[in-house]
């Protein structure tokens, strides 16, 4: 490839970042952020479990975690006001999401701004695909977040809001 044509391509993707990043939609009403713990997996991570729940005719229980390449595990505890959102986004691995018993509700809206409640207990997960978060009630809400992502990576990725968005006031 000539350098003209490598300049001009990397002005372009120089050109899209910064375009998205004046597109994305800010983190507003995050008034508690504390990362509680950070550890390197240098290495592939190949995990599987299966339990037997005793009394059932059932299979069980099975879980797997597989990684390719070194991955950041960080976790996090963030307290959201009312009205409070985390913007749109995206991350670069895998997350584990607990809403606290002492948390109100929260919606979850994904890329196409279907909405998803979530109630004090609740438990998700979350990765690559756009999504929102919002503390639409009256009580903070509290999240405990594990981020199994990939190394060097940020834990998330600011990203505009869909076009769907702006109908529901989500932009």
């Amino acid at each position: 490839m000539k350098t003209n044509t490598k300049l001009r391509l990397a002005g372009i993707s120089a050109a899209v970042a910064i375009a998205g990043v004046a597109l994305a939609t800010p983190t507003v009403g995050l008034f508690y952020n504390n990362i509680l713990a950070t550890g390197t997996a240098n290495r592939d991570i190949h995990a599987h479990a299966h339990v037997a729940i005793p009394g059932t005719d059932d299979d069980g229980f099975s879980a797997e975690l597989e990684t390719e390449g070194a991955s950041n595990f960080v976790v996090q505890d963030a307290i959201f006001s009312p009205g409070g959102t985390t913007g749109w986004h995206t991350h670069p691995g895998v997350l584990l999401l607990s809403l606290t018993a002492d948390s109100g509700p929260i919606d979850w809206y994904d890329a196409n701004c279907v909405k998803h409640v979530y109630q004090p207990g609740d438990s998700w997960t979350e990765g690559t695909t756009l999504h929102d978060v919002v503390n639409s009630g009256s009580l903070n809400a509290h999240l405990v977040v594990t981020y199994v992502i990939a190394k060097g990576m940020s834990k998330r990725i600011d990203q505009p809001a869909p076009v769907c968005a702006a109908t529901l006031g989500l932009n």
